[in-house]
């Protein structure tokens, strides 16, 4: 897992570079920032992976797990590295054979590491003893779980064939993120969603550290659920046509 995100951060100043210069556009968008932005959002992943992992007690199973997740993280890469290359998209594309080849294995790759996580999520949440304070367990778990549930949420988006609702992908967007500023956009709460992995982890590690706090896991069931409830909406927002922020 420190590999798999080091490589990828490595990648994501490669493509920064590269977009500068570049002056390919896919659905609007320099061709470079789609692996740019995977390569931040998978290096993060990998270093985040790397810190939580350490703490579950199945450490044979950690390293499955990491070698698993380094060879579909790194297949998911290849395809979308691959098709910004050959100027074309690397989701829902069923244009060409290539194309739909390389998206429908990304699927199944990304679907059966997903599947490893939550298998991986159980046997941590089943653990006897930790290693780390309760609180700081109980955040970790969290994070898991709504990782693995708003990582399935990815199908969402493959059943509609495109991120945006209410309107065709590409267009107006946020800068870098290009999350549509015009109808709306799936991808938002599947960013939210996936990035409990280390708001909820980040979250508990703090508050777990305040002995002035009497009760740490009820501030972060607190903080869960609001957190849980904001990422609800953005996807509420976006399967009503409305973006997430209006420019």
């Amino acid at each position: 897992m420190t590999a798999l995100g080091v490589i990828n951060l490595g990648f994501a100043f490669l493509f920064g570079i590269l977009a500068i210069f570049n002056q390919e556009v896919i659905t609007g968008l320099n061709s470079m920032i789609k692996p740019m932005k995977f390569s931040l959002s998978i290096g993060l992943y990998g270093i985040t992976m790397a810190v939580l992992l350490q703490y579950v007690n199945n450490q044979k199973l950690v390293r499955n797990y990491s070698i698993a997740g380094f060879i579909a993280m790194m297949y998911e890469q290849f395809a979308i590295i691959l098709q910004a290359f050959r100027g074309e998209k690397s989701h829902f594309n069923y244009d060409y054979p290539v194309g739909r080849i390389l998206y429908v294995l990304m699927g199944v790759a990304i679907t059966l590491i997903t599947l490893y996580g939550l298998y991986l999520t159980v046997i941590f949440i089943r653990q006897k003893t930790y290693a780390i304070p309760p609180a700081f367990a109980l955040s970790i778990k969290i994070g898991l779980v709504l990782f693995v549930l708003f990582s399935f949420f990815g199908w969402t988006l493959s059943a509609f064939n495109q991120h945006s609702y209410g309107g065709a992908d590409g267009g107006a967007g946020l800068p870098f993120l290009n999350w549509s500023t015009v109808h709306g956009d799936l991808r938002v709460g599947h960013f939210f969603g996936m990035h409990s992995l280390q708001v909820t982890p980040i979250f508990g590690y703090f508050i777990s550290k305040k002995s002035s706090v009497n009760s740490p896991k009820t501030y972060i069931w607190v903080f869960s659920i609001a957190y849980f409830i904001f990422i609800s909406f953005t996807i509420w927002q976006a399967l009503n046509g409305q973006p997430f922020i209006a420019l």
